[in-house]
């Protein structure tokens, strides 16, 4: 009776944490088995969390318990388990020794780990420069890249989000962190592909997942205040300042931003190391100020606070021009047009996090958010319609106005709750919660003159003011149950979630008139009414329902070496319209079902390598502009109507993807490939008027549209880890559909990119290479006339060198050329920008600089999109040539511990052993 009793008792709750013996530090996804004693059988198995901790449900008895980590040496215990929840002291590893005779090294600290999901990286084994921040450290390391605008890549996908210390750190913007945390405080860096947050509390796959890098801070570092602050004037009034100062305290951190520029930057620090950051921006001109905040408090274990706060001012001054090719069966029409816009916003927005776990069997999690907008808005457009090319004869003539203010509200809360059965280990219920609601508000006005040549030179005039008001609420829940088959241990468990969408849309457009006159014929000018007249026929009130469920049951197996789930889905879905001015466009509920089974099967090869391989199925509702079935008129010779009788569309979506990391060569290599096919996709229908140039168009739904895109990346070191070696292919096929006339267009588009680098890093010196080439090839079936082939080829090449004196000097050199345009629109530039930076003060921590950017004046910014109705080449204003002198500061003070130092040899100190190298006895 004993021992059925003690099978029978419920489980109790194990606590502890797995430690790195020499720094004190959590370490992340280390691996915990619990073994029976008589037969050492594994009874329980986790790994542990961003702070090293660990958490299970064990039954009285006897056990061994085994404690591991990847280069760590392996720690068991034997302990004894009572029916009271236990915390045990931690479990601290040692890094794994290699004798040396008559050496004086303990150990080496691996350069690279890989465990399961995550590449970890020790900060200490790549060399970078002095104050340099973490993107410096970034692009140092084998399989990740950072463009010219800080996006960040590891192995193909983008990072969405950086965490310190397994905490969020401004969700959605990576590059706050990679641009302002100094690298001297990175202990290790991780690169971990994860879950949805709903997926990883409840176990149930929802198809989402992401890629997310956590920095952890070194020890000794967690208290204190750090910073930077730049200031900057230049040539043509450019200026830039910019300023942060974070404060880390007991587990907590707080972080202050500030930024105002008019050199397009997007806001935030630049970085102290001489790179050259995102020159120019995006098109156009941009002025831009903005402040933000984000905290993270409170215990990690039971309940934590955190949020972001920003503000935001921006100014941008646009100037472009087009030629456009529209493709009709037996001819095209060319529309070139020279545009104007000035746009200027104030946004706000905040976003919070609340997580409680009042004991080890519930989790809450809730995260409110709120964002304001403000915009205000000016454009002209003057253009010209040609039959054929431009030399052609002119068809249209045309120039429009606009004014328009707007403003908008946005709020909602996401809840998330999941319980975990104390007397059934893996069987788990949760609970997802989610509200929207949105109010936009947009008044405008609108001038248009237009000319038509082949209508015995007619003028029309249309003089209009409309009143735009969009506003929606939506509610979705998701109910998620996982019960484990047999033994939760063995791996296998059966998923089962059910949710519900419902969305209720509504949208105004009330459109009025000025009446036109002209008192003297056609020679006079014309007399605009103050009066406004209602127009019914442009107007309209309209009303969306939309609904959808999704029951998904399927199973998962876990194991070492594979891990699968599948299952199968089944979404109907239901919507319906309503048109208040006018009950007869009303469209009466319709219903969908669409049924789609999910797979994911991933399977290790190795410690380092692994394949995995993706499918899903998506709905996408069509948006409201895409509905409304008015006519919007703000360009007269270009109509949109919506269509309410559209169908969501249906998206089917697999991935295989093949990745291996070698620690010792520190070699990265990853290959892809994914396909995507749409049912009822929506795609765009346009008419012609051959005499006035004018098109209208509207939207429908049809199949056959579809793409594939392949992706290869390799990345090792040579020569020492001084000089390395990175290759990026590309490849992408995708077939669109579109109708102009009545005449259905396919639309055939392969690309093709490579892009190599060399850099070599020696001390103090910092060279990069990088040719790249891309090619275009477009294919229409309605007007074969019209296929194009763009190449796109050139080359960037810096180069950096830092004194022992503090002296650096940084240049970049880029090339960019293209073939295959339309006339006039295929250019060839150099783009040149230098840099003399002084860095004084104890520990470098100031610097002067006088920079100099585009010194051969030449930047340039022209595009190509391509649809199944026409061909677009445009050319934008840009920033060019401007010189401007910096001086910047950074700050720490940390208390508890060591300052933070610089890796590298500042010339005041000897340097320390190898990275990874450590000295032997007290004292050295």
């Amino acid at each position: 009776m004993a021992l059925v009793g003690t099978l029978m008792a419920p489980a109790a709750v194990l606590r502890g944490s797995i430690v790195d013996a020499a720094t004190g530090e959590g370490l992340i996804q280390a691996s915990l088995r619990v073994l029976a004693a008589k037969d050492s059988a594994v009874v329980k198995a986790a790994v542990t969390n961003a702070q090293g901790r660990f958490s299970v449900d064990v039954k009285p008895g006897k056990y061994i318990i085994e404690a591991s980590y990847v280069g760590y040496a392996t720690q068991t215990r034997q302990f004894n388990m009572g029916d009271a929840a236990r915390t045990i002291k931690p479990f601290a590893l040692a890094e794994s020794a290699i004798a040396l005779k008559e050496a004086t090294v303990t150990g080496i600290r691996t350069p690279m780990k890989v465990m399961e999901d995550t590449v970890e990286f020790a900060a200490e084994s790549y060399k970078t420069q002095p104050n340099a921040v973490v993107e410096d450290l970034l692009k140092r390391l084998p399989g990740v890249e950072v463009s010219s605008d800080g996006k960040i890549t590891a192995n193909g996908q983008e990072i969405s989000k950086i965490l310190v210390d397994g905490k969020e750190f401004f969700s959605d913007d990576p590059t706050v962190a990679s641009r302002n945390l100094p690298v001297n405080i990175v202990e290790k860096l991780q690169v971990v592909n994860r879950k949805s947050d709903l997926a990883r509390m409840t176990g149930v796959d929802d198809g989402e997942e992401e890629t997310v890098i956590n920095l952890t801070v070194k020890k000794g570092m967690h208290n204190g205040w750090f910073g930077n602050a730049e200031a900057g004037y230049g040539t043509d009034d450019r200026y830039k300042a910019n300023f942060t100062v974070n404060r880390f305290w007991n587990g907590n951190q707080i972080t202050f931003l500030g930024s105002a520029n008019n050199v397009n930057e997007p806001g935030f620090a630049d970085g102290a190391s001489g790179r050259f950051r995102r020159f120019g921006g995006t098109n156009g001109i941009t002025s831009a100020q903005s402040f933000g905040m984000n905290f993270n408090v409170g215990k990690e274990e039971i309940f934590r606070v955190g949020g972001d706060l920003m503000y935001s001012h921006t100014d941008r001054d646009t100037r472009s021009h087009s030629d456009r090719q529209y493709l009709f069966e037996d001819s095209t029409s060319r529309t070139v047009s020279d545009k104007y816009a000035r746009d200027k916003g104030h946004n706000f927005r905040a976003d919070f996090r609340v997580q409680w776990n009042p004991d080890s069997f519930n989790t809450f999690e809730f995260r409110p958010n709120i964002s304001l907008n403000y915009n205000r808005s000016a454009s002209l457009d003057s253009s010209a319609t040609f039959a054929g090319d431009p030399r052609g004869s002119e068809v249209t003539r045309s120039i429009n106005t606009g004014l328009s203010k707007g403003n908008s509200f946005e709020f909602g809360g996401r809840l998330i709750y999941n319980h975990k059965f104390r007397s059934k280990p893996g069987r788990s219920l949760s609970l997802f919660v989610n509200y929207r609601m949105s109010n936009v508000r947009e008044r405008e006005n609108s001038y248009s003159w237009n000319k038509f040549f082949l209508l015995n030179d007619s003028i029309d005039l249309y003089d209009q003011y409309a009143d735009n008001h969009t506003w929606s609420n939506s509610i979705s829940s998701r109910l998620s149950w996982t019960e484990p088959l047999g033994d939760a241990s063995k791996g296998n468990f059966l998923t089962f979630a059910y949710s519900f969408n419902y969305r209720w849309n509504n949208a105004d457009k009330l459109t009025y008139d000025h009446p036109v006159e002209f008192p003297d014929g056609w020679e006079g000018d014309p007399v605009i009414s103050e009066e406004l007249i209602f127009n019914p026929e442009l107007s309209n009130r309209f009303r969306n329902d939309y609904m959808s469920q999704d029951i998904r049951l399927g199973y998962r197996h876990v194991s070492k070496a594979t891990q699968l789930n599948v299952g199968l889905s089944l979404v109907p879905q239901m919507s319906r319209s309503l048109n208040l001015i006018d009950h007869a466009k009303d469209v009466p509920q319709r219903n969908v079902l669409n049924l789609a089974p999910f797979l994911r099967y991933r399977v290790k090869m190795s410690k380092s390598r692994s394949m995995t391989l993706d499918y899903n199925g998506r709905t996408s509702q069509p948006s409201m502009t895409q509905l409304q079935p008015v006519a919007d008129r703000s360009d007269p010779l270009r109509v949109v109507i919506g269509n309410p009788n559209l169908k969501p569309t249906f998206s089917h979506n697999a991935r295989l993807r093949f990745q291996d990391f070698n620690q010792e060569a520190q070699r990265s290599v990853m290959a892809m490939v994914d396909a995507q096919f749409q049912q009822n996709s929506i795609i765009s229908k346009t008419s012609f008027d051959p005499e006035t140039g004018g098109q209208t168009t509207t939207y429908e739904n049809v199949n056959g549209v579809w793409n594939i895109r392949g992706m290869n990346m390799v990345s090792f070191p040579l020569r020492n880890k001084a000089f390395t070696f990175n290759n990026h292919l590309f490849l992408s096929y995708s077939n669109s559909i579109g109708y102009t006339n009545a005449q259905r267009n396919r639309v055939g588009t392969f690309m093709v990119g490579e892009s190599l680098g060399f850099a070599w890093r020696p001390d103090n010196l910092e060279l990069e290479l990088r040719p790249r080439y891309n090619y275009q090839t477009v294919s229409n079936s309605m007007q074969k006339g019209a296929n194009r082939n763009v190449h796109s080829y050139g080359g960037s090449f810096y180069a950096t060198y830092t004194t022992p004196i503090g002296f650096v000097l940084s240049s970049d050199l880029n090339y960019s050329a293209t073939s295959g345009y339309s006339q006039g629109y295929d250019t060839r530039t150099w783009m040149w920008n230098a840099s003399l930076s002084y860095q004084f003060l104890r520990g470098r921590n100031a610097a002067v600089s006088l920079k100099a950017y585009d010194l051969l004046g030449q930047r340039s910014s022209v595009r190509r999109s391509v649809t199944a109705s026409y061909i677009d080449d445009s050319m934008y204003n840009s920033l060019t040539r401007y010189v401007m002198v910096t001086i910047s500061y950074k700050f720490s003070t940390f208390g508890k511990g060591e300052q933070p130092r610089d890796r590298n040899f500042d010339g005041r100190h000897f340097p320390g052993p190898p990275p990874g190298m450590h000295r032997r006895g007290p004292g050295i």
